[in-house]
């Protein structure tokens, strides 16, 4: 009873502290365009089919502590997409127009470790999957698709944006320059609230993920 006492009292911190950061960081990143709402669909008209071998995009884990372990052993930050990638409009055009290209390409291989968090309609994802993506989603407070945090390697939060206009090049720009001032107690406080919470919730950031 005092283990659930405590997680629901770290998950409500923890959604206390992101929504605050996703406050400050929209408004420091004013010209983000803004998350579409959350398009809810019934299973008949989902037509749920199973992934197949090219899902998640080649280049995309699907796992926060793998995502983690990377950033640490190679010193990039985290982009994390939480997208609805087979209804989602303007996910498919972040993704077309932006994510897909040789130069954003180029500069995550480089710079980033790209975590694909999807909430789709007609894609049978595990229910392992789906508990995990729920789990950050509510973490971070996110309320609409597409949302984009990007992440240090320790996992305190740089920004929250989504898309924009631009292409590549502007959209790089805006992920290295853009970034509002937030205090480093702030940012702290941040990334221990996360980690503990996805420890508590998915698993230690250290151990080693299953096939």
């Amino acid at each position: 009873m005092n283990g659930k006492k405590n997680y629901l009292a770290l998950l409500f911190v923890m959604i206390l502290i992101a929504a605050g950061f996703s406050t400050v960081y929209a408004r420091g990143n004013s010209e983000a365009g803004q998350p579409e709402p959350v398009e809810v669909k019934t299973a008949e008209t989902a037509g749920k089919v199973s992934t197949s071998s090219d899902y998640p995009p080649q280049g995309w884990v699907t796992d926060i502590r793998e995502a983690y372990r990377i950033a640490q052993a190679d010193n990039k930050k985290i982009l994390v997409n939480f997208t609805g990638s087979d209804w989602c409009v303007w996910c498919k055009k972040l993704r077309d127009e932006i994510f897909t290209t040789p130069e954003f390409t180029a500069y995550a291989d480089k710079n980033l470790v790209l975590l694909f968090l999807d909430f789709p309609n007609g894609i049978d994802l595990s229910a392992e999957q789906v508990r995990h993506n729920q789990i950050i989603a509510q973490l971070l407070n996110v309320r609409g698709y597409p949302s984009i945090w990007l992440l240090d390697s320790d996992l305190s939060a740089l920004m929250v944006t989504g898309y924009r206009e631009g292409g590549a090049s502007e959209y790089i720009r805006h992920l290295t320059e853009d970034r509002p001032d937030v205090s480093d107690e702030d940012r702290e406080n941040f990334r221990k609230a996360f980690a503990e919470a996805i420890e508590a919730n998915i698993g230690p950031l250290k151990q080693e993920i299953s096939g």
